[in-house]
């Protein structure tokens, strides 16, 4: 292995360099892998640019969050990988100790807190996956074995789904219910692989819509809104084949919380709405409501440490396919035109740079 490997870092907003950069000794509780396929986010640019106000690592950081990766070398701490098996890193690394409110960060984005205990841990775990080489917490490596045949271009669809699959493994989903998917495309192909009887849709864009229930067939419904609420309820209710089961809302950045509620709104008794999404504004219900209609609404902060084992294991049983996900790719040297195209991805789109 070469003392020296090639990885992007942020040097200041905007100052994306391509460096050469040492390649790290690897920690007791560490795994070194060459990355293999690493997934750009929709909104890297302004990440970087800082229009985005996340709390970065120290600088010069090497961005990047998910990826499939190949072990080239374990801490002597690590007993699950071994050295050239397949993997996938995730970035939500959670201190390892035992608090009811434990740190945590996302490697090579931000930290969620600034916390003395999280700042620590992002600064000794900074660097993310646009490199060569990444130096990542044992913790956050799950082994591939059963998917070692899969090109990693496919493979890499994983970190696409493993955010809404935490949502959906938090609805508590089950086999023919009906649940209510208020944007992402994603959590559409993963619902209907988890077993759900009827999947709406819901969203502002029919076509984009229309075509999902022409690729995922007939368990799935469409629900076009407009964002006047009651005019929404009614359109949902009728995709639904009246009350869901669940909903999952994973709109990002919204400017209004209409659609949600008529999402909220169009469970039965009992019903459970999970929020994943980023709106700016309240979500106004009230205390009688929630109350007459026993419905629960539950925050959930991306996904449990088991999930990307479990979320492989849906692929290597062939309930889910990941050929549903359009990956573009680009060079690891073509970062900088790979983020630009990632800014325009829709639906399906996955963004991925590779060695």
């Amino acid at each position: 292995m070469a003392n020296t490997h090639k990885a992007w870092r942020l040097h200041a907003p905007d100052d994306l360099r391509f460096d050469d950069v040492d390649t790290p000794t690897v920690a007791p509780d560490g795994v070194l892998v060459g990355i293999e396929a690493a997934m750009v986010l929709s909104y890297t640019g302004k990440v970087l640019s800082g229009l985005v106000p996340y709390r970065l690592p120290p600088l010069p950081f090497v961005p990047g969050t998910n990826a499939i990766a190949r072990v080239i070398a374990v801490g002597a701490n690590v007993s699950h990988v071994g050295s050239g098996e397949r993997v996938f890193l995730s970035p939500h690394l959670r201190g390892d100790v035992p608090d009811p409110e434990p740190p945590q960060i996302l490697i090579g984005l931000t930290a969620t807190v600034t916390t003395p205990a999280a700042l620590a841990l992002q600064a000794r775990w900074r660097d993310g996956v646009f490199a060569e080489i990444a130096h990542w917490p044992a913790a956050c490596v799950t082994p591939l074995a059963r998917l070692d045949d899969r090109p990693a271009t496919e493979l890499i669809g994983l970190a696409k789904l493993i955010v809404p699959f935490g949502g959906l493994q938090r609805s508590g989903l089950r086999g023919g219910d009906t649940i209510i998917i208020n944007g992402g495309s994603g959590a559409v192909l993963l619902a209907v692989a988890m077993g759900a009887g009827r999947v709406v849709a819901v969203g502002r864009n029919a076509a984009a819509l229309q075509s999902l229930r022409a690729t995922f067939g007939p368990r799935v419904s469409v629900a076009a809104v407009s964002g006047e609420a009651a005019h929404d309820l009614a359109i949902i209710r009728d995709a639904a084949g009246g009350a869901a089961d669940v909903a999952l809302d994973l709109l990002g950045s919204a400017k209004s919380t209409a659609t949600t509620l008529s999402s909220l709104r169009a469970l039965r008794r009992g019903g459970r709405l999970v929020i994943m999404g980023s709106a700016d504004v309240p979500l106004e219900i009230s205390f009688r409501e929630m109350l007459a209609n026993d419905w629960e609404i539950v925050g959930q902060f991306m996904y449990r440490r088991q999930a990307p084992g479990e979320l492989a294991g849906l692929v290597a049983s062939s309930l889910l396919d990941l050929g549903k996900i359009r990956v573009t790719t680009f060079r690891l040297a073509e970062l900088k035109q790979a983020i630009e195209a990632a800014a325009s991805m829709q639906g399906l789109d996955l963004t991925a740079v590779l060695p």
